[in-house]
């Protein structure tokens, strides 16, 4: 966990406005929703708590940083990832 706590990695975010949104769940039965960031570096410290989490429970099996600067972790058959999503804006609506 101390890789997410200091991972500064450059990344390649999508272009327009994002979200950054932190999900929890167990593999094969969906999961949540537990906060919305309006950058990654907001949404790292409650990742990095349920994190913690996961790994005084299970221990942790994967936890890696995608190209996109996202952060997924898994651990027994619990998941978590913090993960950038655009959003649309209503000129592209309008488009």
């Amino acid at each position: 966990m101390a890789d997410i706590q200091t991972a500064h990695q450059q990344v390649q975010q999508p272009v327009g406005p994002v979200v950054w949104i932190l999900q929890r769940g167990e593999m094969h039965e969906g999961g949540e929703i537990i906060g919305v960031f309006l950058d990654r570096e907001l949404g790292r410290g409650q990742f990095v708590t349920a994190a913690q989490r996961i790994h005084q429970s299970f221990g942790i099996d994967d936890i890696r940083e995608d190209e996109d600067g996202a952060f997924r972790l898994e651990g027994g058959c619990d998941w978590l990832s913090l993960e950038p999503h655009k959003v649309t804006t209503a000129l592209e609506l309008e488009a």
